[in-house]
């Protein structure tokens, strides 16, 4: 099996978009021919070659659904957005708050509950504008670069499994910083490419033994791959900050016992065992 059909790729990159080595190496390919390449200095995965930035805007112009979703599913979503904003209440007052990648604005609608003053940026202008006027927010959306925010203008930057979408994550994590106020924080959230579950399933990958091998990478809209042990290197030895904490990211539960409890409180301080994880770093 192939890349969708009507996929156009850029040519391949030969320098890391993260920390801007030249020594990029092959490392995986996994069952549709998409091949992955490793920086070999910052150790950051990513697929190689990337989808066109047209591809990607027709891609994401349908990526967020307009109907409602389930009660089943809109209560988990309420539920997982109310413990992220939770976590970062632990760190610091509710203040400003700019989601990039805001999408449905569930977690400006629970922000904003608890008493932060939130903004948004998404891709595409027609959900904007509809999840703007449900939220009650400025949401904004064209070049995201090219926006007139002010610099130290806001507590908390937000970008929630975010990160492992763009073609230019360095670019995203240049502009948070210039836009956290001092003392303010980063939020990220993003998939844990090192988790227990992915690393087995690589291996069983390389060993011949999955009939679709490297799965997990979701190829179909990520391009970067983090694991705990290279986003918050980065993070500190080339975007100028410093991480409070890594963490796991357990998922909501509808029926809790007490073992999933202390499964979740494992996953939280285990972040190796999650497949996402958490990084809350501020400004240096």
């Amino acid at each position: 099996m192939t890349a969708p059909i009507d996929a156009t790729f850029d040519p391949p990159l030969g320098v890391c978009p993260l920390c801007g080595s030249p020594d990029v190496r092959s490392f995986d390919i996994d069952y549709r021919g998409t091949h992955i390449s490793r920086c070999h200095v910052c150790r950051v995965r990513f697929m190689n070659p990337q989808y066109t930035d047209a591809y990607l805007a027709a891609y994401y112009a349908g990526y967020i659904p307009e109907g409602p979703r389930t009660p089943e599913a809109r209560a988990f979503r309420l539920a997982q957005k109310t413990a992220n904003i939770e976590l970062l209440e632990r760190y610091m007052a509710p203040g400003r708050l700019f989601s990039v990648g805001s999408g449905d604005g569930v977690e400006l609608t629970v922000a904003k509950s608890r008493g932060w003053t939130v903004e948004g940026y998404d891709v595409d202008e027609a959900t904007t504008r509809r999840v703007a006027q449900q939220v009650g927010a400025r949401i904004h959306t064209g070049d995201l670069f090219s926006l007139p925010l002010e610099t130290a203008s806001f507590d908390c930057v937000y970008l929630d499994q975010v990160l492992e979408h763009p073609k230019q994550p360095a670019r995203y994590l240049e502009l948070a910083r210039r836009l956290i106020t001092p003392g303010g924080i980063l939020y990220l959230g993003v998939p844990n490419i090192q988790s227990l579950a992915s690393s087995g399933k690589q291996v069983l990958g390389r060993l011949g033994l999955s009939r679709r091998r490297g799965r997990f990478y979701d190829t179909f809209h990520h391009l970067f791959y983090y694991a705990p042990s290279t986003l918050p290197r980065l993070l500190e030895q080339r975007f100028g900050f410093r991480v409070v904490t890594v963490l796991g990211d357990p998922k909501p539960r509808s029926h809790p016992t007490v073992a999933t409890r202390l499964w979740d409180r494992a996953i939280r301080h285990a972040p190796w065992l999650d497949s996402t994880f958490v990084v809350l770093a501020r400004p240096v």
